[in-house]
């Protein structure tokens, strides 16, 4: 099972991806091939998609690979601008890290 350096990538990594992306969209917006309402309110409904589509699956993930995940999330916060929706992500992961220990020791 992928354990905590996995969870690390996967946050590292979709923190580039999600930069790269954003830069590109900008580019193709300053150029004109995108309207920039259109383009923010898109923008918005893909990332609501993506973090429920990322809760409903962390229930599934080791509790190494959740604070792997945690722990890039919060390296590379200062590095980008993390919005509120990453942090409600982040702690819904947590949630379910703490709920897993407690059910260990009791």
């Amino acid at each position: 099972m992928p354990g905590f350096e996995h969870g690390l990538n996967r946050a590292i990594h979709g923190i580039f991806t999600g930069f790269i992306t954003s830069l590109l969209l900008k580019f193709l917006s300053a150029i004109g091939l995108f309207d920039i309402d259109l383009l923010t309110i898109l923008t918005i409904i893909l990332a609501i998609v993506s973090a429920l589509s990322l809760i409903l699956k962390m229930k599934y993930w080791s509790t190494g690979y959740i604070l792997g995940f945690v722990m890039g999330y919060l390296m590379m916060a200062p590095a980008f601008r993390i919005d509120g929706l990453t942090y409600i992500v982040l702690l819904f992961a947590l949630y379910i890290m703490i709920r897993r220990i407690i059910k260990q020791i009791y």
